[in-house]
């Protein structure tokens, strides 16, 4: 939960990456829980996680034996995705109580507070305020409509502010809501969209929406709470905007910039014109190497740091890659990789809803459903952020506590 303040110190003060840090240390629980593992207390490995560790190894396939890559001992803790599976292998062995829980429910609230201050900040004052330092523009004096903003998440990559932020504040509302907490809840609501208006990504405002539908599906009259909010959401929107226009932030500019693009003429300079070249480009090049893929050449291990000649010529110079995660999913790791992921994916998704269906708390599942919608513009494979790695100890801990409470209804 501390990552962003951890990050932090790690790499702003003691010089090291606080990701592959992180995955070091995680190695000490994996062989803990193997070390404990038993007969009456079995190592848990559900499917879902079978098949990320098969896509995984897809991929140090694809590196070392298609784009013969050398082997080098840093691609054990500097391989994210290899993290995300060790932390979400810890996370299935691991009991949450009550009080931790709590513990950690309380602590998110404060960070997010924090997080949205931080970003407020970076808007009206310097957009280089608490950034990661190999990320500061030295000519930033304000930040302009089209520059995106990442609050206390630099630390820790750059999608966190979607990947962390969105997921907790989807518990935070949905916590607040089951306790019937209506004013706080609509100013959660105001104080998120705000936020996701102000980091600039589309991706993330997509992705922030999610709490209407949760705050709808997890009453009881749902039809009654879709009457309340439909003219709930055009108040609320109306009032984010005019209180960014109150704190002196460009609302308009960012809508017309960064949400609707009015300053590009050319649709292929927009958004939706790379994504439709994303197709076009992937119906291109796909079937040459459509079981095997081609391999991540510029950003995989031992990755070139440049696109392969015949993707950047297809592109045209009009993207740096396949801009649709599935396409370049598929593009890189072919039929059999792209296969191991999507069945990683479904099968989580479809246990984090018959989860959320049986304990009646849908956050955990919505804040996963952000991560597969967020890779239909984004490409990445990356479960290494804490706010995707918090939705699968909330949904544990749920299950467990629904467990418990059944048991002592039967007894």
């Amino acid at each position: 939960m501390l990552s962003p303040f951890f990050g932090y110190i790690t790499l702003g003060i003691l010089k090291m990456d606080f990701n592959s840090t992180m995955i070091l240390l995680s190695y000490i629980g994996v062989f803990l829980i193997l070390f404990q593992g038993s007969k009456s207390n079995p190592i848990r490995f559900p499917r879902y996680l079978l098949f990320y560790l098969l896509f995984i190894l897809y991929t140090y396939y694809s590196a070392f034996y298609q784009l013969d890559r050398d082997f080098k001992m840093s691609y054990l803790y500097k391989n994210y995705t290899l993290g995300s599976f060790i932390l979400l292998f810890i996370v299935e062995n691991v009991s949450i109580n009550k009080k931790y829980y709590g513990f950690l429910f309380n602590l998110s609230k404060k960070i997010l507070i924090i997080a949205i201050l931080v970003i407020v900040i970076q808007q009206v004052y310097s957009s280089n305020f608490l950034l990661r330092e190999d990320l500061i523009n030295v000519n930033a004096t304000e930040t302009g409509s089209q520059e995106r903003l990442l609050s206390i998440y630099s630390w820790t990559g750059f999608l966190g502010n979607g990947l962390s932020f969105i997921p907790i504040f989807l518990l935070v509302v949905e916590g607040l809501d089951k306790k019937k907490r209506n004013k706080k809840v609509l100013l959660w609501i105001l104080a998120g969209i705000i936020f996701a208006i102000l980091t600039r990504a589309r991706w993330v405002m997509v992705n922030v929406t999610l709490v209407f539908v949760l705050v709808i599906i997890s009453q009881r009259d749902k039809f009654k709470q879709f009457l309340k909010y439909l003219f709930i959401i055009p108040f609320i929107l109306i009032l984010s905007y005019f209180t960014l226009n109150v704190a002196g932030i460009d609302a308009e500019g960012i809508v017309m910039e960064r949400i609707l693009e009015s300053n590009k003429k050319n649709i292929s300079q927009k958004s939706a014109g790379t994504r439709l070249l994303a197709i076009k480009v992937f119906d291109k090049l796909y079937w040459k190497n459509a079981v095997f893929g081609v391999g991540n050449i510029k950003y995989g291990m031992g990755g070139t740091g440049t696109q392969n000649y015949e993707l950047k010529r297809a592109l045209g110079g009009h993207s740096s890659q396949i801009h649709v995660g599935y396409l370049s999913l598929f593009y890189m790791y072919g039929l059999i990789g792209g296969s191991f992921f999507l069945l990683f994916l479904f099968f989580l998704l479809k246990r984090m809803y018959l989860n959320a269906k049986k304990n009646e708390l849908w956050a955990p599942f919505f804040g996963i459903l952000g991560f597969a919608i967020a890779n239909v513009t984004l490409v990445t494979f990356s479960f290494f952020e804490m706010g995707l790695i918090f939705m699968i100890i909330a949904d544990k801990y749920f299950n467990e506590q629904n467990k418990i409470n059944n048991y002592k209804l039967n007894k």
